[in-house]
């Protein structure tokens, strides 16, 4: 299944390459992280299947930061055989190869700790702050460039929440992308490519694939390190605009950071 897979998604990719090129690189009122969506990824009943592999809510791991995090994930290796393939086929050289003509970003490798890439379920109420990504894999060898994201819940609207959002470096002006199932969302990373979900507000769980992708090169050319992990703050996770007390707290909170950490 997992030759199958990458077939297909490398047959998607290509014949739809020039347009999402166009897509990656377009230029938007709110500068955001560059990006693009494919949607249909994979044909209807395989995607289905996909999702109904999915472990329960109550067989995952839970993230909770109040206030900024809540989500329940569960790396990959532990589940399904399908799950596990679905997860391989989107960092297979093949599909890597086709993402680096799309998208300039040359010389990437795929996951390489269990600790990356895996799925997550977000159910009613859930949500993720802006924030931005550890700049390095947990070995600290190589910077991460891509993410894929690949959403599988059934029959999804913009209404259900649980779409993505894409953030301007001030974290004050959004692009929303609805996570719409079977639908591929391929998005930079970098200094600056803060990104959350908005609020889940229907009684279906929104389910997502993700992977990273990972290169010796910084992704603008800049040698730049930093860890959700490399302090007792989390300099990476930002309020929401209307949260205004969350946001002072947090402007104080970095000034401190910086102030201790240089």
């Amino acid at each position: 299944m997992r030759d199958q897979l990458t077939d297909l998604i490398v047959q998607r990719l290509s014949e739809s390459k020039e347009h999402l090129k166009k897509q990656f690189f377009a230029e938007h009122p709110i500068k955001v992280a560059h990006h693009f969506t494919l949607d249909n990824l994979l044909p209807t009943e395989i995607a289905e299947k996909i999702y109904a592999s999915f472990p329960l809510p109550s067989q995952m791991h839970l993230l909770n930061s109040p206030g900024e995090l809540k989500l329940k994930y569960s790396y990959v290796k532990k589940e399904s055989t399908l799950l596990q393939d679905i997860h391989f086929a989107i960092q297979h050289p093949r599909v890597i190869a086709v993402i680096e003509e799309i998208t300039g970003i040359k010389n990437q490798i795929p996951n390489q700790s269990r600790l990356d890439g895996a799925v997550s379920t977000l159910l009613k109420g859930y949500y993720i702050n802006p924030h931005l990504d550890n700049s390095h894999d947990i070995e600290k060898k190589h910077y991460q460039t891509v993410n894929l994201l690949y959403y599988v819940s059934p029959n999804w609207k913009l209404e259900n929440g649980g779409n993505y959002e894409l953030w301007d470096e001030a974290i004050k002006n959004r692009i929303i992308i609805p996570s719409l199932f079977n639908r591929l969302l391929v998005m930079e990373t970098n200094q600056t490519s803060w990104h959350s979900v908005n609020r889940v507000l229907c009684d279906a769980p929104r389910c997502c694939v993700f992977n990273y992708l990972y290169s010796e090169q910084a992704p603008r050319g800049e040698e730049y390190f930093h860890s959700t992990l490399s302090s007792f703050f989390n300099t990476l996770m930002r309020p929401r605009p209307e949260q205004k007390i969350r946001r002072g707290i947090a402007f104080v909170r970095d000034a401190l950071f910086k102030k201790a950490w240089g």
